[in-house]
């Protein structure tokens, strides 16, 4: 039991990292343009589907397609954000709606480029890594760590650099930011797209573990909006942690309830921190 356990949290935390991600993606959306872009887990979807055609279709190396991927993944990303997201900046229903719109207009393109049929990569990096009755496949480990440090990075470049503390005063105060100089629309546009790029990172990191379908995105884009939430909205570092907590709830509850009811397992602990800190684990009451 306690090896069963020893595994299972071990999986919970690299599949946090995933969640974690999007977490990450949600918060800078929100913090800088003021909505909340659901159609990140689309943007997953597509970096998932770009990193598996060009890896097992056209033979492309595998880092390089994660990078294709998520190049093309950011340009759309741009695009949909100069052609349609740009006009509803802090405007939380307009920018809902465009997002579930977007939604369904991506889904339908990737149904109609690669159809509806589960597609699985081939194996990137075979093999595991056993140590004390644990097996952990290589290709989870890398995965995780990568995630971890583009998490990190992201955090410190909001925290060391000038365009990281003008992203910060933004959020405080736009018009006070706007009056020191920052470029607002570079800024949001960036941010935005920055935040398109992560999810085309995770979701080509993703292909290369699991089986991917048109419609994986939507469950991790929800977990994503659940772990900023746990962390508290405007955390980034926080917001890998959230990630992490909610991805080892849901497995080691399975353990003991029933897996078909996972998902709710890490709403019923969102609920309870948030009876007891309102404002997220890390975030502030105003």
């Amino acid at each position: 039991m306690g090896q069963l356990i020893l595994g299972q949290l071990i999986n919970g935390v690299i599949v946090g990292t995933l969640y974690g991600i999007m977490a990450a993606g949600v918060t800078l959306t929100f913090g800088i343009t003021g909505i909340v872009n659901f159609a990140l887990g689309a943007f997953m979807t597509l970096g998932a589907y770009l990193a598996w055609y060009l890896t097992d279709r056209v033979g492309i190396f595998y880092p390089v397609s994660v990078l294709i991927a998520v190049i093309i993944t950011s340009l759309v990303g741009w695009l949909t954000d100069l052609t349609m997201f740009r006009f509803t900046r802090n405007n939380l229903i307009n920018g809902l709606l465009v997002s579930i719109g977007l939604i369904s207009v991506m889904e339908a393109i990737v149904l109609m480029l690669w159809t509806a049929t589960p597609q699985e990569m081939n194996f990137v990096l075979p093999g595991v890594i056993r140590y004390a009755g644990l097996v952990v496949p290589k290709m989870k480990a890398v995965v995780f760590l990568i995630l971890l440090g583009v998490v990190l990075l992201t955090y410190f470049g909001l925290t060391r650099t000038w365009a990281g503390r003008a992203a910060f005063a933004f959020a405080q105060n736009s018009e006070a930011a706007t009056l020191m100089g920052v470029h607002t629309r570079l800024l949001q546009t960036s941010v935005f797209v920055y935040s398109i790029a992560l999810a085309g990172l995770g979701g080509a990191l993703y292909a290369s573990l699991y089986s991917i379908e048109s419609g994986l995105g939507a469950n991790y884009v929800l977990k994503g909006v659940e772990a900023a939430i746990l962390a508290g909205i405007g955390s980034v570092g926080g917001a890998l942690v959230g990630g992490i907590l909610l991805g080892v709830t849901e497995a080691l509850c399975s353990i003991f309830l029933p897996a078909a009811f996972k998902d709710a397992y890490g709403l019923v602990a969102l609920v309870l921190i948030l009876l007891l800190k309102p404002a997220g684990l890390f975030g502030n009451k105003k």
